[in-house]
Formats: C-alpha cells, structure tokens, sequence
C-alpha cells in the first residue's frame, strides 16, 4: 500500500492545481522545508497568465505542506 502523504514532485518542488482557477481558487503542494503562512500572497502563471493569490488554508503533512489559495 503507497502512503497516501507522500506525491511526486517535478524538480522545482511545487505543483500548482489550477483545474479550479476559473472559480477564484489554486492549491499548491510543495516539499519544500519552509511552510508559508496564512495570508502570503504569491504571484502564479497559469495558462499564459499571472495572479495574484493569497493563502486561506494551509496544511503540513509528512514531508510537505499544501495550501489552498484565493485569486485576488
């Protein structure tokens, strides 16, 4: 059985799911060590474009975090 904490990850680190960007929200995984905090903004291309998004949910898990994220 796979542990369900553990995703692969691309060489950068971080994923970006923006299948719901058209609604107003992204989620980033990430396996980087420093865990960002509620409220940061970040800047995100997807599909040729830039948004602004700041983080409204965060979550740590074994050997990452993922945040779920509102388009400003």
């Amino acid at each position: 059985m796979t542990d369900l904490a553990i995703r692969p990850f691309n060489a950068s680190g971080y994923e970006i799911l923006d299948d719901g960007i058209g609604r107003g929200e992204v989620v980033i995984w990430s396996k980087d060590p420093t865990v960002p905090r509620l409220g940061d903004e970040l800047l995100i291309e997807s599909r040729g474009r830039a948004y602004d998004v700041a983080i409204r949910e965060l979550r740590t898990f074994k050997g990452g975090w993922s945040a779920t994220c509102k388009v400003q």
